[in-house]
């Protein structure tokens, strides 16, 4: 029943994947072509536009569109737990926007290679932001997987960015070094102001937090609503 539910979710995504995918290659192939900004610089405004803008295309009616349809009664009366629905929604969103980063760090690495950049700089620098982009992800989850229109997952999306951007701006201009790791946005390498280590194990910490909030809270939605 998952594998079918799983299937179920993934051509329902299958636009998602398809409009990021091209539109990120697309992009990534221009810029890289053109050569107007160095290698590195390419790299992180393509990197940090896909950042707000692939989890915002995920997001919008990951959740919702059950809501909008009415379809979430006849998904709730299925005999599978609920937590297993919330994982098929979120791997399947979760692998497309993992998916889409990893084909565009390959691309830039492809057409970089033997120019100013070292091999692998520039994958490793867009696989960081794309896990900045997962986490970023997970927190709209924990508020928005009880979401009932696009535009109250939007509003959800952009108060995560927004919320974090504070957090993040706020830890550096009052030098709360202890705060800055847990901001995804300390994934930049441009800002980064702490070991690698201890960043990604803050980012780990609020992935994990945040996933098993948004399971709990989905878990909780009443059936009818």
């Amino acid at each position: 029943m998952f594998a079918q539910l799983m299937w179920k979710e993934w051509k329902e995504n299958l636009w998602k994947l398809t409009f990021c995918g091209a539109a990120s290659v697309v992009f990534t192939g221009m810029l890289f072509r053109m050569r107007i900004i160095p290698d590195q610089s390419n790299c992180y405004v393509i990197s940090f536009i896909q950042m707000f803008a692939v989890p915002v295309v995920y997001a919008l009616d990951i959740f919702s569109g059950e809501m909008t349809n009415r379809t979430i009664h006849l998904l709730f009366k299925i005999p599978v737990a609920r937590w297993k629905l919330f994982f098929s929604k979120y791997l399947v969103s979760a692998a497309g926007i993992v998916l889409i980063f990893l084909v565009t760090g390959l691309l830039m690495e492809f057409m970089a290679a033997g120019r100013e950049t070292q091999p692998g700089y520039l994958f490793g620098a867009n696989a960081l932001l794309g896990g900045a982009a997962l986490v970023l992800f997970t927190c709209f989850c924990a508020f928005g997987c009880q979401s009932r229109s696009e535009a109250t997952s939007l509003v959800a999306m952009f108060g995560v960015f927004i919320g974090w951007g504070i957090v993040f701006f706020w830890a550096n201009i009052c030098e709360v070094n202890w705060a800055i790791p847990f901001a995804p946005y300390s994934l930049i390498n441009i800002y980064r102001e702490a070991p690698l280590g201890m960043l990604l194990i803050a980012q780990i910490l609020v992935f994990a937090l945040a996933l098993t909030v948004a399971c709990y809270r989905y878990a909780r939605i009443r059936r009818y609503l």
